[in-house]
């Protein structure tokens, strides 16, 4: 965050509170509180802003104040009005402008945490779960835990110990997930995750927009059956879960189907799967009408897999090879949309899938030339192809012959008496 256009020679004996701040933090000197009391005494307007910048930022984000001594100056300055609230040219407020700073030194860091601090005591600034899921990520990644404690233990002051607990507790769950997918370079265990979702856990908490089932899917070295626990918890816990997207536009299921990328990125070979069979199953038995969100599609095969082209014992399929499909497929953007197709194998399996996986039920081969194949047997991924046709209005006829329009807006001549149908002109065309 920069802001610019300070003029020194605007500094004179006469100058204003905002201007006070302002040279304040573009010259890197400590504020003075009695200065700040002074300058506060004459009726200043605090809602004034320099570049977009209002007064209390300017104080907020001085790092060369003892702490002790900007926690006060914060305070004089909301205790006259100074609006929590306001957002500089960034449409950030104070607390948010503090939140977001990155790489600060550890004596900036201090000064930082003495602002926060006075800007939670404050009964005007909001601290809603969003503010209360930010700081309390700002102190897990930033802070010692003496610091943390402080600042836990102003925000129990304003919303109980409960609240803030389930926060903190979302945080630790964050906090193990990376630490499983990039520090420990380990598999998740579905007994610490359930702990952590008994305490209150929330799962759409996020770390630099990535949510706690984006961070999980991102995991290649879990098993297929515990990412399935896992995922069932996660999806059961809060559903939206699996809708929601990272700074990419990218959704859990759109980084699970990009498993070998991950696993190349992590340096794991051969690609883990496991996140995919998981998560797909798990979303259309647990929450069906969000797999469009989610973004679950058929997806491409590779040269690697093939259908065992049998029915699987006890199991029963809505279609069999030679059927005409829909699929649901991937589209630009991360996006999706339904193409036709008719299905040429049965238990498609990819290389690498584990045996306690049984297999995707479809093979579909596409009109439009590509293979795709489909997790689960659901009408949110793959369904019957509609040949219903839309009778036009025409005469009342009690011929064997009528024309009628197809779904697709062409024309057909349907023989009443056997059934069967040729495409022909419309019926206001001159062509016979």
């Amino acid at each position: 965050m920069a802001y610019q256009n300070f003029h020194p020679a605007a500094m004179n004996t006469g100058e204003s509170l905002l201007e006070y701040l302002q040279g304040a933090y573009m010259q890197d000197t400590p504020l003075e509180l009695s200065e700040v009391t002074n300058l506060l005494k004459s009726g200043v307007d605090l809602s004034e802003t320099d570049d977009g910048m209002p007064a209390l930022h300017y104080a907020c984000l001085n790092e060369s104040t003892d702490p002790q001594q900007l926690f006060l100056v914060i305070t004089s300055l909301l205790m006259h009005g100074a609006d929590p609230k306001v957002k500089d040219s960034d449409d950030d407020t104070a607390l948010e402008a503090i939140l977001g700073m990155d790489d600060v030194e550890e004596e900036a860091l201090q000064a930082h945490v003495a602002a926060a601090r006075a800007l939670i005591h404050s009964p005007d600034q909001p601290v809603g779960k969003d503010e209360v899921a930010s700081i309390c990520g700002w102190l897990r990644q930033n802070l010692p835990e003496a610091v943390q404690a402080q600042v836990l233990g102003d925000l129990e002051k304003r919303l109980g110990k409960e609240e803030v607990a389930k926060a903190w507790t979302s945080q630790m769950l964050l906090k193990y997930v990376e630490n499983c997918a990039y520090d420990a370079k380990k598999p998740l265990q579905s007994t610490v995750v359930a702990q952590f979702i008994a305490a209150g856990a929330d799962v759409c908490s996020k770390r630099n927009s990535a949510s706690v089932l984006l961070l999980m899917i991102l995991n290649p070295y879990s098993s297929f059956l515990e990412m399935t626990k896992i995922c069932r918890m996660v999806i059961e816990k809060d559903p939206q879960s699996v809708c929601q997207r990272d700074g990419f536009k990218m959704t859990p299921f759109n980084w699970a189907s990009d498993y070998e990328n991950v696993s190349l990125q992590h340096g794991v070979s051969p690609p883990n799967p496991a996140v995919l069979l998981a998560l797909v199953p798990s979303i259309f038995e647990l929450c069906p009408d969000l797999a469009e969100g989610s973004g679950a599609c058929c997806l491409k095969t590779t040269k690697t897999g093939q259908a065992a082209g049998a029915v699987m014992s006890g199991v029963s399929l809505r279609f069999l090879e030679g059927d005409r499909v829909l699929c649901r497929v991937e589209a630009p953007g991360n996006q999706t949309t339904w193409e036709e197709g008719v299905v040429v194998g049965l238990w498609y399996r990819e290389k690498g899938w584990p045996p306690e996986f049984p297999g995707a039920p479809y093979e579909v081969k596409l009109d439009i030339g590509s293979h795709v194949y489909a997790l689960v047997d659901h009408d949110g991924l793959i369904q019957r192809e509609a040949r219903q046709t839309v009778k036009a209005t025409l005469p009342k006829s009690t011929g064997r012959f009528q024309k009628q329009r197809r779904d697709d807006g062409s024309w057909e001549l349907l023989d009443t008496k056997s059934g069967k149908a040729r495409a022909c002109s419309p019926p206001d065309s001159d062509e016979d």
